[in-house]
């Protein structure tokens, strides 16, 4: 409903502009076939511009502070309350009751020339066909039939003639099926009424331009005009004789020869289109982004108005409240409210939505501008497919192994599934402990933690008297548990250690790594342990030195930008996304057992292991001053410009 009372003021005020400029400057002029096509364009106008939208451009700084942490622009979003709804509902029916009296108006007086015509003898002539009924006391035109009172003379008609037939020739019905439309539309205006009215005028001025020249004396066609001054108002919907039968209209019919110069006032118009056009014209957002910290400023691209809008919902169908929906590329986007709702205005139509929540799958999709959208999230199963599950300091997490910084591991305890009677990972932690356990306990964690060594309590100091290659399992105790089991001891939790006895066979623990000591902070050298499960093999993931592309890290990323081809299927269904690549860089250097251990999409992974198995040979890694085999993982990822 707002969309159409937008649409209606829109055209008001077309019909306005055009009402005034036609009565200001060209109703007193004699050019009536320019002030007709004039008056249709005004109608015209009014119906199919107001859909016409222009759009200018505003510039908006958006402030972004680079020494800062992170730097996240959001906007929560409100769905705005229904103001006075009864007020709209009683002008909805106030305007369609007008409508509807308007067209009932017009077909019942349509309806009754329809009766004339159906009672009374038609004479059928070469153009026209004449009507001679008592029903009526003026003359006029319906369409192609002409209507006339039987009580006039053969004189009298053949000049009504002449002049109806301009108006059949020149089709006037269908100016006035326009302005009739119009008038519907805008009962209300009483502009567009008076607009009728110029309309109507228009047509007698150019019939009595033309029955002037063909009459063979004007004197009488001035007379029978008079003549047809008193008679009933017709249906508006035909050109009557008799309109307008005042001094102007023949003040109009001298031959006044104007200056031509004087069409120019048309033009005039030209202006209204103007500040009509801006006055409604919507704003395009461009962006510039200002880093308070440098200066520096950042211009994006333009950002048409567009808004989106819809429900972050769970699996299950529950609202995801404080979900982040961020436009792909900008600063701009919204936090789901307590009912999982946003709604995101200025939205770029050439850009995607990024849906993320801790915990959840982040989503990137298309924006939908129809339709409110329901964007359902999958939970994040956190572990790759064949990733051990990692615990530091007892709490389960995400954290790739390799991203802990060695100088704060205080111990590392693996857990491997042997057989079928022994499986210490999946025994501890269920499912997630399938593929192994890498249990992680830092130094700040271990200054303040229980220890309980095969039952034994020791409060302080407790993994000094131990080895790590002794340790058979390590279980990790939250404060709650702790304390109801150890009481006030396990205020800071409890780590239980159970020791291999001397019938358990041991894994193979390798010092892979030294972290180096530090005199001036006190800090001791720290031996980084990797732990086996086949004594035998030769395979490492941490050595002394590590395995490097020929030119290093950025040649790596140079060489896979260079011959990487992007997959034509999936450049066409504008797939992305970053595959992450595990394989073994031999003592050779040679790169074997190409595998994908986290998969972006079919298409990706193959690309992905094409690209890596084509690698050139690497610098080998060495451990104790021999090369050995290392296991790496390079992520390779795929995006559209």
């Amino acid at each position: 409903m707002e969309a159409f009372a937008s649409y209606l003021l829109k055209s008001v005020i077309w019909t306005a502009g055009f009402t005034v400029v036609f009565i200001l400057f060209l109703r007193n002029e004699r050019f009536f076939f320019l002030n007709r096509i004039y008056l249709i364009v005004g109608i015209l106008t009014s119906f199919f511009f107001p859909l016409v939208s222009v759009h200018y451009t505003v510039v908006l700084p958006v402030f972004r502070n680079f020494q800062s942490d992170s730097a996240v622009v959001t906007e929560v979003q409100k769905a705005g309350s229904s103001v006075m709804p009864d007020l709209r509902i009683i002008l909805t029916l106030l305007y369609v009751s007008g409508v509807l009296l308007v067209l009932t108006l017009i077909l019942k007086q349509a309806r009754a020339v329809v009766r004339a015509i159906k009672k009374s003898e038609i004479i059928s002539l070469s153009q026209v066909k004449l009507i001679k009924t008592p029903d009526y006391t003026s003359a006029f035109s319906f369409f192609s039939y002409v209507f006339v009172n039987p009580s006039i003379t053969d004189i009298e008609t053949e000049e009504i003639m002449n002049h109806e037939l301009v108006h059949i020739r020149q089709k006037h019905w269908f100016d006035l099926l326009l302005v009739e439309l119009l008038c519907m539309l805008q009962w209300f205006n009483p502009l567009v009424w008076i607009y009728v009215r110029f309309m109507r005028q228009n047509h007698e001025y150019l019939a009595d331009e033309v029955a002037l020249q063909r009459t063979s004396n004007p004197a009488i066609y001035r007379a029978v005009l008079l003549n047809q001054i008193v008679g009933a108002p017709v249906v508006s919907l035909t050109n009557s004789f008799n309109y307008s039968p005042n001094k102007k209209r023949f003040i109009m019919m001298k031959n006044i020869i104007s200056s031509p110069y004087r069409k120019m006032k048309i033009l005039l118009i030209l202006p209204v289109f103007a500040i009509v056009l801006y006055a409604f014209a919507k704003p395009e957002y461009k962006y510039k982004f200002v880093d308070t910290g440098s200066g520096n400023y950042i211009q994006s691209a333009s950002v048409l108005q567009h808004e989106v809008k819809g429900t972050v919902v769970q699996q299950d169908g529950e609202p995801l409240p404080g979900a982040s929906i961020v436009v792909q590329g900008t600063f701009l986007g919204a936090s789901a409210d307590a009912k999982g709702y946003f709604k995101i205005d200025n939205m770029p139509d050439d850009k995607l939505l990024i849906v993320s929540f801790v915990g959840f799958k982040s989503k990137i999709l298309k924006p939908v501008f129809t339709s409110d959208m329901t964007i359902q999230m999958t939970r994040d199963t956190v572990l790759l497919a064949n990733d051990p599950l990692v615990v530091v300091d007892g709490v389960i997490t995400n954290i790739d192994i390799d991203k802990i910084d060695p100088a704060t591991i205080e111990s590392v305890n693996v857990l491997k599934d042997k057989s079928a009677t022994n499986k210490p990972a999946t025994d501890k932690y269920g499912e997630k402990g399938k593929n192994g356990v890498v249990e992680v306990l830092t130094k700040d964690y271990m200054g303040k933690v229980l220890v309980v060594i095969d039952g034994v309590l020791h409060e302080k100091d407790g993994m000094s008297k131990i080895q790590m290659e002794d340790i058979k399992t390590m279980n990790v105790l939250a404060v709650k548990p702790a304390m109801e089991k150890y009481g006030e001891k396990g205020k800071n939790g409890a780590m239980e250690i159970t020791l291999y006895k001397s019938s358990d066979e041991k894994p193979d623990i390798r010092i892979v790594s030294k972290q180096p000591g530090d005199p001036k902070t006190g800090k001791e050298p720290l031996d980084v342990v990797q732990a086996v499960s086949k004594p035998d093999t030769d395979k490492f993931v941490v050595v002394e030195e590590m395995p490097s592309f020929p030119g290093g890290k950025n040649a790596m990323q140079a060489w896979i930008t260079d011959n990487l081809q992007y997959p034509a299927a999936a450049a066409k269904n504008k797939i992305t996304g970053k595959v992450y690549v595990s394989f073994t860089v031999s003592k050779t250097g040679k790169v074997k057992n190409v595998v994908v251990s986290k998969s972006a999409s079919p298409l990706l992974n193959a690309e992905a292991i094409r690209i890596i198995s084509s690698m050139p040979d690497w610098k080998p890694a060495t451990q104790a001053g021999k090369t050995v085999d290392v296991q790496y993982k390079v992520p390779v990822e795929f995006k559209l410009k």
